[in-house]
């Protein structure tokens, strides 16, 4: 008798740990938080190809480059990969349902961005003939992009990435 008493708490815990780490998995795959130096959703800078594709199953397009590949699911996410597989170097999120704790998005103005976060520390300007124009706004640990031209230009943000340089 004293054997089923004990055997009760152990096997409520044990059902409790699995509903616990079920509700975490579905959370973390539902996650849309964009995390500075960190994460956007359920992606990591420093993340494995492998898996990439456990979470995110195959990407639906993928441009290799001779450094760093960049792999495209149809939910708006970008990552940037070492071309060898190993690690995760950017993650860009180009759907507005992807925001910071403080609600940076995709869609933001550029105006609002600053009044959230602050003066940018750095921006660059990508201005070519052959290309669109935009325009690159860091702060640390995150960027975000603004087209200049082509797109809409309303000064709203195109995509907010997270990477170690930013």
């Amino acid at each position: 008798m004293t054997v089923a008493v004990v055997s009760r708490p152990i096997a409520a815990s044990l059902a409790l740990l699995a509903v616990l780490s079920f509700c975490q998995q579905a959370r973390a795959q539902n996650d849309h938080l964009i995390v500075p130096w960190e994460r956007i959703g359920p992606i990591a800078l420093g993340m494995s190809a492998a898996d990439l594709n456990r979470i995110l199953g195959e990407p639906t397009q993928t441009m290799r480059g001779p450094f760093v590949s960049v792999y495209n699911w149809k939910n708006n996410l970008s990552v940037f990969i070492k071309t060898d597989g190993s690690y995760v170097t950017q993650i860009c999120a180009l759907n507005p349902s992807y925001a910071t704790a403080q609600g940076v998005h995709p869609g933001s103005t550029d105006l609002a961005v600053t009044a959230l976060l602050g003066p940018p520390q750095n921006a660059r300007l990508h201005s070519r003939w052959s290309m669109l124009s935009y325009t690159d706004l860091f702060w640390p640990g995150l960027m975000v992009s603004v087209p200049l031209t082509g797109f809409d230009t309303n000064h709203a943000v195109r995509t907010v990435c997270v990477n170690h340089n930013a």
